[in-house]
């Protein structure tokens, strides 16, 4: 028998894993953030555990001599100490880019509707006031959407943005050929993205190099009247340095579906613009979540069998530390 543990983090969709439990596995629901008794003997049999708040201390790690794999449902690890899981042992494996296209669809809904005015628009037919701004409309073909992180998310979202006629720039710390002459990319270090993209999207994971990589000096770098959109972190902004810039126009405007602290908080300014289009981290959809399942259960099989796993997790701290020893002339934060 195959044992997993499940984080109560993903209590809501337990009974969904149940439905999709192979053969030969088992499964329970526990608390990682408390510890107690009842988990230790969980941790004695465990082979597997899915979670992403995850951060095991040495000794429940020595507790679980069986454990081969800590499984994430998402695409982001922040929680789980990848240097500790090495030393004892045990793989860190995320969802293989199965929200990637889900992403991708929600940034250009963002792009299209802050472009179209949607909001706006919305509101003036259901008030009553069917108040038009057609004319002020901006259209995506011709533009330049800059990609900032080529992952999953960054590819799916440019082979999307290419059926629009937009031109596509990227940066990120692992230079892609193959993808650049597949989908017609172009390459450029972060001043020129930030100079020349119409529109900007951030595609990265948390670490420390990234957070407020979105800031005043970097924001004045960028292209006046360009977009701005974030679907990777709320780390990865500085929110009073994005407001700043909506309201003295600098940038046209902002989707955001994360934030520094979530929920925002009510009194937050962004709220009461009308250049931004703010989403509840709701990029993902349910179709991407049984695609996330069928990931982690592939996953879990193939370490059952004594294979490796797919989609082992990058420690993005020492990529970026080997890419700025490299390149040191390189600057993709302006603090």
């Amino acid at each position: 028998m195959f044992n997993i543990l499940v984080n109560n983090e993903y209590e809501w969709l337990f009974e969904t894993l149940k439905t999709e439990l192979p053969e030969f596995f088992s499964m329970k629901l526990t608390d990682f953030s408390c510890h107690d008794d009842t988990q230790q003997e969980q941790l004695i049999k465990v082979n597997a555990i899915i979670g992403q708040k995850i951060n095991l201390s040495d000794a429940q790690y020595a507790a679980a001599s069986k454990l081969q794999i800590i499984q994430t449902l998402s695409a982001g690890f922040d929680h789980i100490d990848l240097g500790k899981a090495k030393q004892h042992n045990v793989y860190v494996a995320n969802n293989n880019g199965a929200n990637a296209e889900s992403v991708a669809e929600h940034v250009i809904m963002m792009i299209l509707a802050l472009y179209r005015q949607l909001l706006f628009h919305h509101n003036s037919v259901a008030q009553g006031r069917w108040t038009c701004l057609k004319y002020q409309n901006r259209g995506l073909s011709g533009k330049t959407l800059g990609i900032f992180g080529l992952g999953n998310t960054g590819k799916a979202l440019a082979r999307r943005a290419s059926a629009f006629g937009v031109k596509i720039m990227y940066f990120d710390i692992i230079r892609q050929v193959i993808t650049e002459k597949e989908l017609g990319l172009k390459f450029v270090l972060p001043e020129e993205l930030l100079k020349h993209s119409d529109i900007l999207s951030y595609h990265v994971p948390k670490t420390s190099y990234t957070r407020h990589l979105i800031n005043r000096n970097s924001i004045n770098k960028m292209k006046d009247g360009a977009l701005l959109i974030n679907a990777s972190r709320g780390d990865v902004h500085d929110e009073n340095a994005v407001y700043e810039a909506l309201v003295s126009k600098k940038i046209y405007g902002a989707g955001l579906d994360v934030f520094e602290e979530e929920p925002l908080p009510k009194k937050s300014p962004l709220c009461k613009l009308d250049n931004v289009v703010l989403t509840p981290h709701s990029a993902p959809d349910k179709e991407c979540y049984m695609r996330t399942i069928s990931n982690a259960f592939d996953n879990l099989l193939r370490v059952s069998k004594g294979d490796k796993p797919l989609a082992l997790a990058i420690d993005h701290e020492e990529a970026t530390r080997k890419f700025l020893k490299q390149f040191p002339g390189v600057k993709f934060s302006y603090l």
